[in-house]
């Protein structure tokens, strides 16, 4: 499938040495250079749906033990909030407590928003913050962010920036479907096995986080938990998840270009691989991570 390529820098924002992101236009829609899903309306779409799901599926927005502490005004910080509707939610629910977002891109508000609220870009890596600032440091769906061999240098980032006695916590689901038929499998498994090959990503995330957690030593009170969600059979919320899971997977097109699909196979195949799962009653699980900062 052709590209056409244009760079197009976008406004000046200040994150550490570089002044500027640079997007790059394939197909008519932006990517940043170092994240995979592309950068634009339809994504900001995306992930906002993707929110609404989740919190429903969870019950909550976090599993952390902080209620008591963010009724009372803490110091929060979302990494990779994307358009920032977590922050915003919280902010509105928890007034006397204070939330940060960063992003890569700016696709989060930058003049409306909640007084108790603000946004900034930056990396997972190199988090712009002093240490000790937040009480409670929050991030989800990364995966697609940070590869593997620098998942232990961002949870070493979220840890810094959080107070002693602070919490940290990690929401992931894998690109892992149960129930799928071998067809499926096969197929999810070419793209797992590429994207990790070629780009560094694991997206069979979430059995390596705990060794991540219990071999940070500044870390103690590890929890976890995990919720199961249907794949387009069992409700309303449950259909709308499998119509987000093709809308996530045909963004990620640009990602996979290099996988030998014919024209218009790649679509095709999301779609069929997600009416076959949910003819098998398939189901995918997300997890929750949290741990507590140690008092030094």
């Amino acid at each position: 499938m052709g590209k056409s390529h244009s760079k197009v820098p976008l406004p000046r924002f200040r994150r550490g040495s570089r002044d500027e992101y640079i997007h790059e236009c394939i197909n008519k829609r932006k990517y940043y250079a170092s994240y995979i899903f592309p950068s634009d309306n339809d994504e900001v779409d995306r992930l906002t749906v993707q929110h609404y799901i989740f919190q429903h599926i969870w019950e909550s927005n976090f599993s952390s033990p902080v209620k008591d502490l963010l009724k009372s005004g803490a110091k929060v910080l979302d990494v990779g909030c994307g358009p920032g509707v977590w922050v915003l939610e919280m902010a509105d629910k928890y007034r006397e407590s204070t939330f940060t977002g960063i992003d890569i891109v700016a696709n989060f508000p930058q003049t409306i928003k909640p007084e108790n609220t603000n946004f900034f870009t930056g990396e997972v890596k190199r988090l712009p913050f002093e240490d000790n600032t937040f009480d409670f440091v929050y991030m989800r769906f990364m995966m697609f962010a940070i590869t593997m061999d620098d998942w232990p240098e961002a949870i070493d980032e979220l840890v810094r920036v959080c107070k002693p006695d602070g919490w940290i916590e990690i929401m992931e689901r894998d690109i892992l479907w149960y129930n799928e038929t071998e067809i499926v499998r096969n197929w999810r498994t070419r793209i797992v096995d590429k994207l990790r090959e070629e780009k560094g990503i694991e997206l069979i995330i979430t059995p390596h986080i705990p060794r991540f957690l219990y071999t940070n030593d500044k870390l103690t009170n590890i929890k976890c938990d995990e919720r199961e969600a249907k794949i387009s059979w069992g409700g309303k919320i449950y259909e709308a998840y499998g119509k987000m899971i093709i809308w996530g997977a045909k963004n990620l097109s640009n990602a996979i270009s290099e996988i030998q699909f014919n024209e218009g196979e790649y679509d095709y195949l999301v779609d069929v691989a997600i009416d076959d799962i949910a003819k098998n009653k398939g189901y995918d699980k997300s997890y929750r991570f949290w741990a507590q900062k140690k008092i030094c």
